[in-house]
């Protein structure tokens, strides 16, 4: 049976610590974090239980300005650098974005640091990007420090979450831990998806829609894209937890999943009991692999503020996976066990 290993892991661009939830549950310690969104530094405080530390966990701040040399030693990286400059929703400026070079930041942290491994995530859209030689120099930059670096698409149900996220995941292990013809294995795809029931659980009325909100989903309905393809009375006879996405002009309809969580989507609802409801942002973090432990954790924090958040984060069971498979591909050294 397989013994997580004990490890010490930095959270860059940690967002709300999807990775940093992964790793623990993985035997990982956090050395520290570098997050410069405050609303998020918050959230990630209250989700992993920083308040009651005898001393505060190490926070790096802006990835841009840290000294590499100032970085505590660690066994593992994890880094969800921004996504925006490569998005299909974004302007796709690149590395002509100064989000897009936080690569680089990244990457002299590895160059200076040597930790075993690395895992890196963005979103689908950099595969194409610049017809794919972005992906290809971030490859080529990423081994030029010394590691095996290997990628996959993949996406949040291939690891039993009900959200269709795709993203692309980097894998990197310092090269003298494998041989020369050494090949990554992605896991498998799990082979059952949780529920939406047993992640959209809230019964607060108030994220019920009400009689305004229905006139506007009428409205919708007799748009010139929506006109004749459904009735109010028809959503609302829908199966219970069916996810009614009304994104831009095009109604979608999902039955047993949810579409990507983004952090400028508006519109994802839900039905239940004969009902249309809004997806909280508590079940926002549910869509993301947080589980009521983690989400009873959040106080005073805004429903939109939660579900931006949720937008911009990994996946919990995305990350555990993959860390878990790397463990078990390549072990750790004594030093660091």
């Amino acid at each position: 049976m397989f013994s997580p290993p004990k490890f010490r892991f930095l959270d860059f661009c940690a967002g709300i610590g999807a990775g940093h939830a992964a790793a623990v549950k993985l035997g990982g310690e956090c050395s520290g974090y570098s997050e410069i969104d405050e609303k998020a530094k918050r959230t990630y405080r209250m989700l992993h239980d920083l308040e009651t530390l005898w001393e505060p966990l190490l926070d790096l701040g802006d990835l841009t300005e840290v000294d590499p040399n100032s970085v505590p030693d660690f066994d593992v990286m994890l880094g969800g650098f921004p996504c925006q400059t490569f998005s299909i929703v974004g302007r796709r400026e690149g590395f002509e974005d100064p989000r897009g070079r936080i690569i680089f930041a990244l990457s002299e942290i590895l160059s200076q640091k040597q930790p075993n491994y690395f895992l890196l995530e963005n979103v689908k859209g950099l595969i194409s990007h610049n017809g794919g030689d972005t992906i290809r120099q971030m490859e080529n930059l990423l081994r030029s420090v010394g590691y095996y670096v290997t990628w996959k698409l993949v996406s949040s149900e291939d690891f039993g979450i009900p959200q269709m996220r795709e993203r692309v995941y980097f894998v990197g292990i310092k090269k003298d831990l494998v041989e020369p013809d050494f090949v990554f294995s992605f896991p498998e795809k799990s082979k059952k998806l949780k529920p939406l029931k047993s992640i959209l659980t809230s019964n607060d009325p108030k994220y019920i829609v009400g009689e305004s909100g229905i006139d506007y989903l009428q409205r919708y309905l007799n748009n010139k894209y929506n006109k004749g393809r459904m009735k109010i009375e028809e959503l609302l006879a829908l199966p219970n937890y069916t996810v009614i996405d009304t994104r831009q002009s095009d109604l979608r309809i999902f039955e047993k999943i949810c579409p990507t969580l983004r952090s400028g989507r508006h519109g994802l609802l839900y039905t239940k009991d004969g009902l249309i409801r809004r997806i909280s942002g508590l079940e926002g973090l549910g869509l993301q692999g947080f589980n009521k432990a983690y989400q009873k954790r959040i106080r005073g924090m805004s429903d939109s503020d939660l579900l931006y958040q949720a937008g911009n984060a990994f996946t919990v069971d995305v990350v555990y996976s993959l860390l878990e498979s790397l463990f078990n591909q390549v072990a750790l050294p004594a030093a660091c066990v």
